[in-house]
């Protein structure tokens, strides 16, 4: 999983066109010392690794709703063509 991880982070790094401040690790698998040990080892030569783990997804939905509720937002409907 670490393998691919890096591999992700390799392939889309090849299309920024400019430097990379940093590769942050996020989501529930960065509280794995293991799967970050692998990653950080074969991405660290590309930028600076932050580990940030946690799961903040249902947080983010949750403000999204929250703002569609108050007006600031309007509904978006993505439908498949």
């Amino acid at each position: 999983m670490g393998y691919q991880i890096a591999k992700g982070i390799g392939n889309i790094c090849t299309v920024f066109e400019g430097p990379i401040d940093a590769i942050i690790l996020t989501g529930g698998v960065a509280f794995s010392k293991m799967i970050t040990d692998m990653v950080i080892k074969r991405v660290s030569f590309i930028a600076p690794v932050v580990v940030y783990p946690g799961e903040n997804e249902m947080e983010a939905l949750t403000l999204g709703a929250l703002r569609i509720l108050r007006g600031e937002e309007t509904v978006r409907e993505y439908t498949e063509d």
